[in-house]
């Protein structure tokens, strides 16, 4: 069996390599981070990766900007936004799951090992 891949998109790198090290620890493979929208979007198209975690608020291209991109390139991509601030209306309709900070990280794992089984 294939390892699930991930991205994992927030500007605040603590927050990121946490979430990280969760995940790899429960089997999951985090193939690239990215601090910005952009960056993320770049990492997105260079692994395809079979979901992304993104914060919403970041400087320079927020997650907005990232869902948008990613979702031009993959119309079925499975997002999971994790966020202190969401502003966002209908952000549910783009993405998979919105969890709120501090996130439940087993709940996370649940979340994204269920909506790919």
């Amino acid at each position: 069996m294939t390892r699930l891949t991930g991205v994992i998109i927030d500007d605040e790198k603590d927050v990121a390599d946490l979430v990280a090290i969760f995940l790899e620890l429960k089997g999951l493979d985090i193939v690239g981070r990215a601090y910005n929208g952009c960056q993320g979007v770049q990492i997105f198209e260079k692994e395809n990766p079979d979901f992304v975690i993104l914060d919403m608020k970041m400087p320079e291209y927020d997650g907005a900007y990232a869902i948008s991109e990613i979702k031009k390139k993959n119309p079925d991509a499975k997002i999971f936004v994790v966020t202190g601030f969401c502003p966002y209306d209908n952000l549910e309709k783009d993405v998979t799951f919105v969890f709120t900070k501090p996130v439940d990280l087993t709940k996370l794992y649940e979340k994204i090992t269920a909506s790919l089984a």
